[in-house]
């Protein structure tokens, strides 16, 4: 990954060395995009609790990168005689240039077919991928046309597999069911084989998923290279992962581990919790980066530098803190524009922060970014949780945006880290017992009355810590809760971060 600066500066217009590899776009030419969709739900259909669920997870965001980059090179391949090369890919999408010519069309048809038929038998439509282009003749990426291409083909996904010349392909809507069961894997029908003991029965992409995950645990540099037994197919082609493959692809390889050196189960990595045993789902998405593009003007430099350092942030750069401060926490996935990671309540809120932090100095303040978190019980469904979360970033952080929606509150994140500081202090407040439970819960009560518009909660306040508190404990709940400019609005948070850091353990 190139240094952070030089992709800036890319992004920035400034002038950069040779060495940073800017590819080139022509003065004219036929532009190509390529865009995944159903990536969230296909990452997280694993189960929680069925053995192996966690290298299941890393193998299928593993999967989605690699078909990305393989329907990247399938678009190279058959544009080859118009000099067809990879502009960039990153976060389940691609773009790729061409020099004009006759027919791309009639190419981009065909390969689409190709795709939707390959897709549609191999995921049974979890998985689709588009493709569109547009002409250009200015030396700019057509922005605008791409975008109404590719909204014109998502309205139409698998349409060349659903349907024939004549209407549509009815036999292509069901698949066989013969001798099939539900996988305890993934929950899905297809044909099952024995897993992890007589009990466990798992399709055969759970097992090789399984297989794969762990394999990539170990990785360092991850790469695609041709191989009959590969864990993953595209146009009868198989491929397998080596250090020194063609097609390189930047995987996220940490996961935490148990005290045997095993990659940790959720019930295990949600012990690692301060407090009450839960984890945290925590999906993070930059904030109007589709504006971003668009100013950019279709200037080719710009958006490569852009589109690389976005990629490279919430990739390598997530990797790197997490395996350095917060080993506890495993990555689903981390791309493009967007993150999603789980782990010990506390350990995510804190990455959080950090995260934001360090995403500032990359994109030199330029950019912001928006979370929802979810906190679960280790056995509750991933796909549910993971919904929730998504449900707390779009409909609570979104739309101040630059916010992240936690523990029933949404906090801007100028002000998270100094928050998230105070809740810890009253957690050790609490769990010293000079704060009592009791006062938590008359505190929780009053600011929900104080969002009803009842004034009363001051004085009400003021009453039970002039007779409840003494010494440091009625110090800062004055300064937190009673002064101007204090913690109140986010009363509700910083109470519910120190009843569930000090709560006794459930039992298992």
């Amino acid at each position: 990954m190139h240094s952070f600066q030089a992709l800036r500066a890319a992004w920035e217009g400034q002038p950069v060395s040779s060495s940073v590899g800017i590819p080139a776009w022509p003065a004219s030419g036929v532009a190509i995009e390529g865009d995944f969709s159903g990536i969230q739900r296909f990452v997280s259909r694993p189960v929680p609790g069925a053995s192996g669920a966690a290298r299941r997870w890393r193998s299928r965001s593993f999967r989605v990168l690699a078909l990305t980059r393989l329907v990247a090179a399938a678009v190279e391949q058959r544009f080859k005689d118009a000099d067809g090369h990879l502009f960039y890919a990153a976060g389940g999408r691609f773009l790729v240039c061409a020099s004009p010519h006759a027919g791309w069309r009639e190419q981009l048809v065909s390969l689409q077919r190709d795709l939707d038929g390959e897709l549609l038998s191999a995921y049974h439509g979890e998985l689709v991928f588009h493709i569109a282009g547009a002409e250009f003749t200015d030396g700019k990426i057509p922005i605008a046309a791409l975008g109404e291409a590719m909204r014109a083909r998502k309205e139409m996904p698998f349409a060349y597999a659903l349907r024939n010349g004549v209407g549509w392909a009815t036999s292509r809507f069901a698949f066989s069911a013969t001798d099939h069961g539900r996988c305890d894997g993934c929950g899905s029908t297809a044909r099952l084989y024995g897993g992890y003991g007589d009990s466990e029965k798992l399709c055969q992409t759970c097992i090789d998923d399984r297989e794969l995950g762990k394999r990539l645990l170990s990785a360092e540099r991850t790469a695609l290279t041709r191989s009959r037994q590969g864990f993953i197919s595209l146009f009868g082609e198989g491929w397998g992962i080596s250090t020194d493959g063609p097609l390189t692809i930047p995987a996220m390889s940490h996961a935490p581990l148990d005290h045997h050196g095993e990659p940790a189960p959720f019930e295990t990595i949600a012990r690692m919790a301060e407090g009450r045993p839960y984890l945290a789902y925590l999906r993070i998405d930059a904030d109007r980066i589709g504006q971003q593009f668009h100013g950019l003007a279709g200037d080719a430099r710009r958006i490569w530098g852009l589109s690389r350092l976005l990629d490279g942030a919430f990739s390598s750069a997530v990797s790197n803190l997490i395996r350095s401060n917060y080993p506890s926490i495993y990555p689903v996935y981390g791309g493009g524009d967007d993150l999603f990671v789980i782990g010990p309540w506390n350990e995510v809120l804190g990455f959080a922060a950090a995260w934001r932090s360090e995403f500032r100095t990359i994109s030199g303040d330029r950019l912001t970014f928006s979370a929802g978190v979810a906190l679960a019980k280790p056995r509750q469904h991933i796909l549910t949780k993971s919904d929730e979360a998504g449900h707390a970033l779009d409909e609570q952080a979104k739309i101040p945006r630059d916010s992240i929606h936690a523990l029933g509150s949404t906090l801007a994140w100028s002000e998270f880290a100094d928050v998230l500081a105070e809740a810890g202090r009253l957690a050790g407040l609490h769990a010293t017992g000079q704060i009592k439970g009791a006062l938590l819960h008359n505190i929780l009560e009053l600011h929900a009355r104080w969002r009803k518009g009842d004034d009363r909660w001051n004085y009400l306040l003021f009453y039970q810590v002039e007779r409840n508190l003494a010494g440091e404990a009625r110090s800062f709940v004055k300064r937190a809760f009673l002064s101007p400019g204090g913690l109140w609005k986010y009363a509700d948070f910083v109470v519910r971060y120190a009843m569930l850091h000090s709560a006794a353990r459930e039992k298992e």
